[in-house]
């Protein structure tokens, strides 16, 4: 499944290069533009991307075992003292220099089928391999889509506490007149004097949120840039009911989401381990060729040859001299490639190893794959039913999100008639300061929870989207 990201339609789009530094201008980017960047640059989906390239590597390097190795070999030696001359490969009792050289392949005939399935099980482990780095993308995408609104959750806080301190300030201004003029007391001015500072605590925890916020997407995106804020959507129109089907989610989950064809894809990966194992039961049959040459200085041969005659004994009764010619010879070391040439050998055959006894190590082996392949045969209905208790849970915590919104919203609008009057009976003088105070409070904390509602009630549906296309959008 290709892994895509979507935005809803309205969200502001600014472009700006990924690879920016510090000195620049400011950074403002969309969801989508998050997600792409940490996609390229957090060290999870790194290492994944890494992981592919390995197991792409090791499926061509299996592949390669179909075909013979070949390899060369020559050395040069010195022997001193009593040695075998390994020309004549007699004892001699001189130094001795010499060279050989050889060239030698071989290739597997039949051993089980433990090459092809190699092969197979190097395959699937590309596909798991890449499987695996969709499911970690899909991981940092939904962790960068829970930052991003978090962000939007602090600054939607920060206005909500600044419009409050407006109303604080109003009142303020006008109790400090009324004070001064001496038409009303001490006490309702500091009062409303103690809520503004309680106001302004508030809006700096609401900063210290948005930083902490920035810095928690920064971590994820591997961003190091201080300059960067985040580009805000429009998550003004938010759904009244529920319009998700679970069942429909649960279909859908088994096809777009990679978990449980990740888990299929190990148990596959069990299988052909079986079948390997299985292997080491069977004859291995190899076929080898090799040529060689040799070089030694004790090799001699003969040139300007002389005849020559001596006497080699003597007739009995006449005492004549018996007289013999012989040949005799100079002799060199013979020439680098003559010997070369002469003493080249060549040898094929074929190799055949049948196991017989090797301590049960074959059957053990077999049974340990054969457990491994039970073990990831249940992971997949273990995967499978993680699964759907994670879309159960997304759609019980969507469904709870969306009454808790519904419900946010309606103590707030009774939250904020009731400051509303409050502050109409405090103005009037038939309350006081203090009363007024409370609920505006209860107003700011009812406000508050409208936002917090929103920020679940987003996540969750941005969650369930996810589980029924394989997308990450806050588009509600």
């Amino acid at each position: 499944m290709k892994y895509v990201l979507l935005i809803a339609a309205g969200i502001a789009t600014v472009f700006a290069q990924a690879q920016t530094n510090p000195n620049q201008e400011k950074l403002s980017w969309t969801l989508e533009q998050c997600v792409d960047y940490a996609l390229s640059n957090n060290l999870n989906v790194q290492d994944q991307v890494i992981g592919e390239h390995r197991a792409e590597n090791a499926f061509s390097q299996d592949k390669l075992d179909r075909f013979p190795i070949l390899n060369a070999s020559a050395s040069h030696n010195y022997n001193f003292g009593r040695t075998i001359d390994p020309f004549t490969n007699q004892f001699v009792n001189r130094s001795i220099q010499s060279n050989n050289f050889s060239l030698t392949s071989s290739v597997t005939v039949y051993n089980g089928s433990r090459i092809s399935q190699t092969i197979k099980r190097s395959e699937n482990e590309v596909l798991r391999s890449k499987l695996q780095t969709e499911a970690t993308q899909n991981q940092i995408g939904l962790s960068v889509a829970d930052a991003f609104l978090q962000i939007i959750f602090a600054q939607n806080q920060l206005k909500n506490f600044e419009e409050i301190n407006k109303s604080t300030v109003t009142q303020l201004e006008q109790a400090k007149a009324l004070y001064e003029g001496g038409a009303t007391n001490q006490s309702q001015y500091l009062t409303l004097k103690a809520q503004d500072a309680r106001d302004q605590m508030n809006i700096q925890s609401a900063k210290g949120s948005i930083r902490t916020a920035y810095v928690r997407l920064k971590q994820i995106m591997q961003l190091d840039h201080d300059n960067f804020e985040i580009v805000i959507p429009e998550l003004e129109r938010v759904p009244e009911s529920n319009n998700w089907s679970l069942a429909g989610v649960l279909i859908n989950a088994e096809s777009t989401i990679p978990d449980l064809q990740l888990a299929k894809s190990q148990w596959r990966s069990a299988e052909l381990s079986e079948s390997i194992a299985k292997s080491n039961l069977y004859p291995r049959v190899n076929l080898f060729a090799n040529v060689n040459s040799l070089y030694s200085e004790t090799r001699l041969e003969q040139f300007n040859p002389q005849l020559t005659s001596r006497a080699i004994g003597y007739v009995e009764g006449t005492n004549d001299a018996v007289i013999t010619e012989f040949t005799t010879y100079s002799t060199k070391v013979a020439s680098f490639g003559k010997q070369l040439g002469d003493n080249f050998g060549q040898a094929a055959g074929v190799s055949v190893s049948v196991p017989i006894f090797n301590n049960n190590q074959a059957k053990a082996n077999i049974e340990d794959a054969k457990l491994a392949a039970q073990m990831s045969k249940n992971n997949i209905d273990r995967t499978a039913m993680n699964m759907k208790s994670d879309i159960i849970q997304a759609y019980t915590d969507y469904e709870n999100a969306l009454a808790s919104y519904n419900a946010a919203v309606e103590n707030e609008k009774a939250q904020k008639e009731n400051y509303d009057f409050a502050l109409k009976l405090s103005n009037a003088g038939a309350s006081t300061t203090a009363d007024m105070i409370l609920a505006l409070n209860e107003w700011s904390r009812a406000k508050i929870d409208v936002e917090r509602a929103k920020y679940q009630l987003v996540f969750s549906n941005t969650v369930l989207h996810y589980y029924n296309t394989g997308e990450i959008s806050i588009s509600l």
